[in-house]
């Protein structure tokens, strides 16, 4: 049951981070169009925070178990806050960017930067915590990033078509990104309790 648990979770963490990339570019387009410059910021954006979300979370999975669980739980509530602050405040921002800096690559850059960044890095940190996870369970290290990335990749895929042809078309843009954040308070705080589970001696 626990590795149902995990595993359905490790898919929704897949499903929100590409379907939120959908969302952002629906949520820039009314400022900036849905040009190739736009698309190219935000997939940049997105990989940066991919990047980084990796890298941190390698860094959160060494260390020792006390610390480890009080940086879980602040990078939750990071994913959590900048998601509610996209969600919330996201056409606000993007508007005042819009309004305060010339036509060109840096407000769409720089809206990219402030709603999208921070909220991904968040999530993209537990994916190597969830291969400490396995790892930590009994299944080999390859295997379990293996089994990790690949299951997230199924999400990612699932995210992208779930919200581009059932999703958008049918909800605001505004209500899903709530949607987004009510679901990533529910398996965040799911996966940190997962987390916390004893592992194998």
């Amino acid at each position: 049951m626990t590795i149902f648990v995990f595993h359905a979770i490790v898919i929704i963490l897949g499903i929100l981070s590409m379907g939120f990339q959908l969302l952002a570019s629906r949520l820039l387009s009314p400022y900036f169009g849905s040009g190739i410059d736009v698309w190219a910021c935000l997939i940049s954006t997105f990989l940066a925070a991919f990047s980084a979300g990796a890298m941190l979370g390698g860094w959160i999975s060494s260390l020792e178990a006390g610390l480890r669980r009080r940086w879980q739980l602040g990078w939750a509530v990071l994913a959590v806050a900048t998601l509610a602050i996209t969600a919330v405040w996201g056409r606000g921002l993007v508007d005042s960017i819009a309004l305060g800096l010339d036509p060109g690559m840096t407000p769409v850059l720089l809206s990219c930067v402030v709603l999208f960044f921070f909220p991904v890095t968040s999530l993209s940190s537990f994916m190597p915590q969830c291969v400490q996870f396995l790892a930590s369970r009994g299944t080999p290290p390859g295997k379990s990033s293996g089994i990790v990335y690949g299951v997230s990749t199924l999400g990612n895929i699932a995210g992208v078509m779930l919200t581009a042809f059932v999703l958008i078309p049918h909800l605001r843009v505004s209500t899903l990104l709530q949607v987004w954040l009510g679901v990533a308070v529910v398996s965040l705080a799911a996966l940190l309790r997962l987390l916390r589970t004893p592992s194998l001696p």
